[in-house]
């Protein structure tokens, strides 16, 4: 007997309105364990490359590890502020991106209040892209020039398949966060100090830690769609530019 069709509107409304929440995270209201265990027993249900599995989760609850990371994590904002933001160009002058950026600063002042952190990692290193594609241009030195591999880059794969594993996982993550009445957002401010936080938290050298991602209750659930040009406006179809 095949499944139940699923409730498109209520589906659509999921996907559309699981914003990047940081100034509406509620700060006193406890996050029980089995809650966010929930949520991870539905993100590891993402698709996974080659079915490697390769993600591991760590959840953070403990006050002092969270303000160590919380200084960090504004030693990094601040880099930001006078590196990244300052070459932004006009784009600084975008009334959207100004609300972000306010929006993460203001993250970076209360994150160390925020009931949990979780920190999505990969096990192993990401691939050095340059040296795979050397690699396999030393295996096709003795090849005819004729032959297809050497049109072939494995580097890119490689790295796509690191990546590509791990955010479908961390993005419904977020998905059944906000269908538990959770918001939570994506910061890696805490990755440029990884080596620091891999001795805070036991985490081995070989682990990759992709990025953060807050987690608390909403304040309030009225949250909408973002505005976002149409994707039939940024849709090519056979062709790019067509």
């Amino acid at each position: 007997m095949s499944a139940p069709p699923f409730d498109v509107a209520e589906t659509d409304r999921l996907l559309t309105t699981t914003r990047s929440v940081r100034r509406r995270l509620d700060l006193e209201r406890p996050v029980p364990r089995e809650v966010i265990q929930e949520a991870l027993e539905v993100a590891v249900q993402a698709p996974t490359a080659n079915n490697h599995q390769n993600w591991r989760w760590l959840v953070i609850t403990e006050t002092a590890a969270k303000a160590r990371l919380a200084e960090l994590i504004r030693s990094s904002w601040q880099f930001h502020l006078n590196d990244i933001w300052t070459r932004a160009g006009r784009r600084r002058h975008d009334a959207q991106a100004r609300r972000n950026h306010a929006s993460a600063q203001a993250l970076t002042e209360t994150i160390a209040t925020v009931p949990a952190l979780v920190i999505p990692c990969v096990l192993g290193r990401p691939p050095d892209i340059a040296a795979i594609n050397a690699a396999w241009r030393g295996r096709m030195a003795d090849k005819v020039d004729e032959d297809p591999g050497h049109l072939v880059q494995h580097g890119e794969t490689r790295a796509s398949i690191f990546y590509g594993s791990i955010f479908p996982a961390i993005w419904s993550f977020q998905l059944a966060l906000r269908s538990r009445g959770l918001g939570s957002t994506i910061t890696c401010l805490h990755v440029p100090h990884e080596r620091e936080v891999g001795r805070l938290l036991g985490i081995p050298s070989g682990v990759t830690q992709v990025c953060m991602i807050p987690v608390a209750y909403t304040v309030g659930t009225d949250f909408r769609p973002a505005d976002r040009y149409s994707a039939k406006e940024r849709t090519y179809w056979e062709r790019w530019g067509t």
